[in-house]
């Protein structure tokens, strides 16, 4: 696992602190509160802890096992974590919208004309939606499993494949050039309305430091409203941890990331920037699409998980 340890004085209160995924822009935020010592300046000593690339811990197992006490994960995750009976808290929602895609080798429309399609997918993690959409759209999708990359697409094994704006997708069209538009389907274009990344902590490490989480997540938005003002410079502070790891990337693809990624925290109704909680109306349709395929069998109520 990569580690980066924040400077700090030496009372300051330690935290550590597990993305879900390895160093990139999708983080930048945070590495920005480290480096330019928004973490320290409310007292906080923080440890970046990032998930191996080759292990299958992830940092939802690392929350639980106490190794970390604040972990970013999708917000389904969380969900269906809760209902299984994992004592966690969404402390922090960090994007207001879905990234999440479909990037077809044909012209699509609309959800329904999926349907027969054989479609690149998640081996592991990020595919809780896929069981959602066949359910509500009456069809039936002859899904691919992968482990990471585009591969199958660009070599023409599958019809298309799910991307993620601020990842796969800049990857894809890195590899092969300018997708047209209408061969892109943003599924929050069409009501799956269904924000994804934030922070979550356990319930009792909550009741006993909640001081310590309203610092942490305070210093973290000075983060990210430093990183999407001072965007180079970010790229800079990002590409310190990418190169700590050994990860295999180049800077064009961690600035489109940063750019992809900081559009989603965007609210497309209000315009703003403001890192709301989601919105309860929001959550129960999530809740009851789980229900609905059964990845839940207990009922998540919205004040159980969203502080």
């Amino acid at each position: 696992m990569a580690a980066a340890l924040c400077a700090c004085s030496l009372y300051a209160q330690k935290v550590t602190f597990a993305p879900q995924w390895t160093p990139q822009a999708q983080f930048a935020g945070f590495y920005v509160a480290c480096e330019k010592g928004f973490f320290a300046e409310e007292g906080l000593d923080v440890e970046i802890k990032h998930p191996g690339i080759n292990s299958s811990v992830s940092s939802m197992d690392m929350l639980k096992s106490g190794s970390v006490q604040i972990a970013g994960f999708q917000l389904i995750q969380g969900i269906i974590a809760r209902a299984d009976g994992a004592r966690i808290l969404n402390v922090f929602q960090t994007t207001q919208e879905s990234g999440l895609c479909c990037v077809s080798r044909k012209p699509i429309s609309s959800p329904v004309e999926m349907d027969g399609l054989k479609i690149g997918r998640w081996k592991v993690g990020f595919s809780d939606f896929c069981e959602m959409l066949e359910t509500y759209n009456n069809i039936h999708i002859d899904w691919v499993p992968f482990l990471n990359g585009i591969g199958m697409y660009v070599y023409g094994a599958v019809d298309a494949t799910l991307c993620y704006s601020y990842s796969e997708l800049i990857a894809l069209e890195l590899a092969i050039g300018k997708i047209p538009e209408d061969q892109i389907l943003f599924f929050s274009d069409f009501g799956y309305e269904c924000p994804e990344d934030g922070l979550y902590v356990m319930e009792d490490y909550y009741n006993s430091h909640k001081d310590v989480i309203d610092k942490f997540i305070k210093a973290s938005k000075r983060g990210w409203v430093y990183a999407r003002t001072h965007r180079d410079e970010t790229l800079d502070i990002t590409w310190k941890y990418i190169k700590a790891a050994n990860i295999n990337t180049n800077r064009e693809t961690q600035r489109r990331m940063l750019d992809a990624y900081i559009a989603l925290q965007q609210n497309k109704i209000s315009g703003r920037i403001d890192f709301a909680p989601v919105k309860p109306k929001v959550f129960k349709s999530i809740v009851k699409a789980l229900e609905d395929v059964g990845y839940i069998t207990e009922e998540v109520e919205y004040n159980d998980i969203i502080r």
